[in-house]
């Protein structure tokens, strides 16, 4: 079955303005919260998607600054600049506007060099099948990203619904996927942002998370029938009113996606 590209789901066009400058409707597919905000994680997808598109070379890195937050529906343009292009690698700098207004800063690298050393030292954990994982039981009263994305708990309590068992320490383990998306380097971008329910499971309890910044760093691409991706989720820290995790992120057959972190504002409800 042939699968889209994230730049595609997300409905992402060039803008017509000039090289590098993008344009990304902000629909149902594009947020998350229950006041249908951007979701944090389309917000650096997007960034990735548009340095990607803009160079033609494969992200190796990105992080996004999250300033303001925008609706359904609006419109989001972003504009790319390339500060520094080298034989392999370029970095990017890019910003996230609305009707003027500052939403998301990202800054990244695209780029392929040869491979000279490899090493891999973590391994995928043993885990349930996303078959026989825990369904959150997510329900929304309104249409959003969560709609087009499948969650399965591996290990431990989706701290964002309460459901499942909380494990007593830090660390849980997340199935996701995106029906009917390839998982490119900006879908693993939204996936990362799912990791944070980690969160909840070390407090046992429902945990609300605002993010301030998410990074992501990638290793492999993932094979082309991968389509469950294994989020390995640990929290480091909460307190003084925020928190911090991070993720390794695996294939089906156990290769290793990429890495992401995250700091959050805890928002109780």
């Amino acid at each position: 079955m042939s699968r889209q590209s994230t730049f595609e789901f997300l409905g992402m066009a060039e803008s017509g303005e000039g090289a590098g400058r993008y344009r990304v409707p902000i629909t149902e597919r594009a947020v998350g919260g229950g006041r249908g905000s951007l979701f944090g994680g389309v917000g650096l997808a997007a960034g990735v998607a548009a340095m990607e598109a803009h160079t033609g070379k494969p992200a190796v890195w990105a992080t996004a600054q999250y300033i303001a937050t925008m609706y359904n529906p609006s419109e989001m343009h972003l504009d790319v600049a390339t500060p520094a292009v080298g034989r392999s690698v370029t970095q990017c700098r890019l910003q996230a506007t609305s009707e003027g207004n500052e939403i998301v800063n990202v800054l990244g690298a695209v780029g392929e060099r040869p491979e000279k050393l490899r090493g891999v030292w973590d391994t995928m954990p043993d885990c349930l099948s996303p078959a026989d994982s825990v369904d959150p039981e997510r329900h929304f009263d309104y249409a959003s990203l969560h709609d087009h994305v499948e969650v399965k708990m591996a290990r431990g309590m989706f701290g964002f619904s309460g459901v499942g068992e909380a494990t007593g320490d830090n660390r849980s383990l997340v199935w996701v996927r995106m029906p009917g998306v390839r998982v490119d380097a900006a879908a693993l971008a939204i996936i990362a942002d799912y990791a944070p329910s980690v969160v909840g499971n070390a407090m046992g309890r429902v945990t609300n998370l605002s993010s301030l910044d998410n990074t992501i760093r990638y290793a492999d691409a993932a094979p082309a029938d991968t389509e469950w991706v294994l989020c390995d989720n640990q929290v480091e820290f909460v307190g003084n009113g925020f928190a911090n995790s991070s993720c390794l992120m695996w294939s089906e057959s156990g290769q290793l996606l990429g890495t992401a972190s995250q700091s959050m504002t805890i928002v109780l409800l």
